[in-house]
């Protein structure tokens, strides 16, 4: 044999596939095929995104739930402070973030502004006009709005910003142990919604193509909206069908991707647990907490 030919020879045993099912191959890379035949999920860039989403969503409630009983700037501040270093510790793009983000970062100066001009004047009028009043404590109350937008919203956007719907049903019934009917028909609702959101691109080429733009554009989206809400009820009942015979909803059954727990997923949840009670006790020692405003 030549030295071509046993090239060739253990490339191919390099490459040769157990008898079975081959599997497929995505951005040159093959998937790994579940134990009943499902491709696992490709694990994801960064230590945040790769942990269970039901410890995200703990990991939220546990950091955000404790901010809300005090408005100051302090705990404020002390909390965006430390959930920016956690997560770039996590390995969260801030400029991938912020283009997620900006309706978040567009909100949050409006609703500051808005207590800036109406909240309770209390201390020093700087402007007072009809209903609108700029005092000490509206500029307080202002800064804290502004702050703690941010500190409750960023957090939110980045800990799922990468999470995909399958693997979060599969934490919510496997782990937070919901019932299985509720989250496989909530999964089933969000992948159908870029379905439906096709669906009504393809009408509305279809309606240009036979001339039906030419009326008002409010009768234009009823029509097309009475005509989605018969697709959606259609396509619900079908789907419904279909997944009645093929055993969904039953229990017990089998999950073709289980849901691990780690201990990064504890990690993450002390992590929202520590943040919050810094910041709490920052604005307690700074004499800065105001139980809700008050």
């Amino acid at each position: 044999m030549s030295s071509s030919q046993a090239a060739s020879a253990g490339k191919g045993s390099e490459l040769a596939q157990p008898t079975g099912a081959v599997s497929p191959v995505v951005g040159g890379k093959p998937v790994d095929l579940g134990p009943y035949g499902a491709p696992t999920l490709t694990e994801p860039p960064y230590f945040i995104a790769s942990t269970n989403p039901f410890a995200r969503i703990l990991a939220l409630f546990c950091l955000s739930t404790p901010l809300m009983v005090t408005v100051d700037w302090v705990s404020g501040l002390t909390a965006l402070v430390l959930e920016v270093i956690a997560l770039a510790a996590g390995g969260v793009k801030f400029r991938h973030l912020a283009r997620m983000a900006w309706p978040i970062l567009l909100a949050a100066p409006l609703a500051s502004v808005t207590m800036l001009l109406y909240a309770k004047p209390s201390g020093q009028v700087y402007f007072s006009w009809w209903l609108m009043n700029i005092s000490d404590n509206s500029i307080k109350l202002a800064s804290a709005i502004l702050i703690r937008v941010l500190a409750l919203a960023l957090p939110a956007v980045a800990l799922f910003l990468h999470t995909d719907p399958t693997r979060a049903a599969d934490a919510l019934a496997q782990n937070a142990k919901l019932p299985v009917r509720f989250v496989l028909a909530s999964l089933a609702a969000v992948r159908m919604t870029g379905q439906l959101m096709n669906e009504w691109r393809i009408m509305e080429l279809a309606r240009r193509a036979r001339g039906l733009t030419d009326t008002g554009k409010f009768k234009r989206f009823g029509q097309m909206a009475f005509a989605m809400l018969v697709i959606a009820i259609r396509r619900a009942a079908d789907l419904s069908t279909a997944m009645e015979a093929r055993g969904f909803g039953s229990n017990p059954r089998s999950w073709a991707r289980p849901s691990e727990w780690r201990g990064r997923d504890t990690l993450t949840i002390l992590a929202g647990i520590g943040i919050a009670a810094v910041a709490l006790g920052a604005a307690v020692w700074a004499g800065t907490f105001r139980w809700f405003g008050l």
